[in-house]
């Protein structure tokens, strides 16, 4: 797609979320030992919303998340810019505010995700800059009735991205291969490439481009069933309301995916797998909540775009951990 081309579909339409923040939401100023109701909600719905903590620093979220898990990742390989708050927390914020990012799991490009991520925030504007975050079993059991939904689960999804150099000045750059891998040497950052199974390139330009093929569900070995594992947000579509990029191709784009065969993903393709999020949604407002607690395979989570008024901030930021190797859906089937 092209700025000439057929306009997509944003990822959220008019209808409010189903789903009511209440029914998830802690209030740790009111109960003594909130610990055993937090891993026991996580484990039992997957989604564990605080509030009361005093939370004054994002910082503090790796203690939250102690209480499900301890092996924190470094998001090495990720595929947004991340800034850091602490040695386990990274800065959310990335992108534009007056963008939409769509539902996603977070890492399920990687051979190996986050099984919990959490979230939190110290600032939220008066209104708006709220944090959604959707059902996924439900969407799946939606998807798959869907023709996109029984492809996907054939072909899988192929994943396609720039790395630019980040010493060069004449590059459309969103994040470069240094920041990704976590290295200044390419054949360190090759080396990681070929760890996880991708295949790449070198470009003319410095860039370094990736590509891969996964299975675009996970199972759930709780739910014993496959969840739908690959949201939209590594599509091209991601930077449609972003310029300069929303002039580029989506072959050229700094993220993309397709169908595992390589065929691209229609534009009511797209509006399908946007549907099956937004029909079981609940939006997190950051006045009322202090943190969020996902299981990443059973809840998505998106930000509709926002704007601040003058003198308000937005701060927010994520930690994760309690990796797991994919394993496709079913176990020992992974494609990778």
């Amino acid at each position: 797609m092209s700025a000439t081309a057929t306009p997509r579909i944003l990822p959220f339409g008019d209808q409010p979320c189903t789903l009511a923040l209440n029914d998830y939401l802690i209030d740790c100023s009111r109960v003594c030992e909130p610990q055993s109701d937090i891993r026991e909600q996580w484990h039992d719905r997957g989604l564990v919303v605080l509030t009361g903590t005093g939370m004054r620093h994002l910082g503090e979220l790796q203690r939250w998340a102690e209480l499900i898990f301890d092996d924190f990742t470094a998001y090495e390989g990720g595929s947004a810019p991340r800034y850091k708050w602490s040695d386990k927390v990274f800065g959310l914020d990335d992108a534009p505010p007056t963008i939409d990012l769509c539902f996603h799991n977070e890492g399920c490009y990687l051979p190996e995700y986050p099984r919990c991520f959490v979230i939190g925030s110290v600032k939220a504007p008066a209104e708006g800059g709220f944090t959604l975050v959707a059902d996924n079993n439900a969407a799946t059991d939606r998807l798959l009735e869907t023709s996109v939904g029984k492809a996907l689960m054939e072909k899988g999804v192929r994943y396609v991205r720039r790395m630019q150099d980040k010493c060069a000045t004449n590059v459309l750059g969103y994040k470069s291969w240094q920041e990704t891998f976590y290295t200044n040497d390419p054949q360190e950052a090759e080396t990681s490439v070929r760890a996880k199974g991708w295949d790449f390139e070198w470009l003319n330009d410095g860039t370094l481009r990736t590509s891969y093929t996964v299975d675009a569900y996970e199972y759930h070995e709780e739910l014993s069933k496959p969840l739908f594992f690959a949201g939209l947000a590594s599509h091209a579509a991601f930077f449609d309301q972003w310029s300069p990029y929303n002039v580029l191709a989506d072959e050229e784009r700094p993220l993309n995916m397709t169908l595992g065969d390589g065929q691209p993903f229609t534009n009511a393709q797209i509006a399908t797998i946007y549907a099956a999020h937004n029909a079981n949604s609940l939006a997190l407002d950051w006045r009322r909540a202090d943190l969020a607690m996902l299981d990443n395979l059973r809840w998505v989570h998106a930000r509709p775009a926002y704007q601040l008024r003058d003198g308000e901030e937005r701060v927010m930021g994520v930690t994760m951990g309690m990796m797991k190797p994919r394993q496709g859906p079913s176990p020992a089937m992974a494609r990778w």
